[in-house]
């Protein structure tokens, strides 16, 4: 879906070539980083409770990637995932 009119959508185009790559990198780490809050704070809500660092990297995967793989694929991974090491922030 683009919802977008050509007029915005070249604005837009001209601000971001007019960022460095640096900037905008930042601008999608931060977008992403900002995508996987809001999914977690969907997953609390539905739950009811605070989640595991299991279940929300469980969810993350599964809301952000789950029509990405096969069935046997997405089997294969979540059993990867509670075995994984906490994330390091650098």
């Amino acid at each position: 879906m683009n919802d977008t009119s050509p007029e915005i959508e070249e604005m837009i185009i001209l601000m971001m070539s007019s960022k460095t790559p640096e900037h905008r990198l930042k601008m999608a780490l931060s977008m992403f980083s900002t995508s996987k809050e809001l999914i977690k704070a969907g997953l609390e809500k539905e739950k009811g409770h605070p989640l595991t660092q299991t279940e929300i990297r469980t969810g993350i995967f599964l809301r952000m990637y789950g029509d990405c793989f096969s069935q046997e694929e997405i089997t294969n991974i979540l059993k990867i995932i509670p075995n994984m090491q906490p994330q390091v922030n650098i």
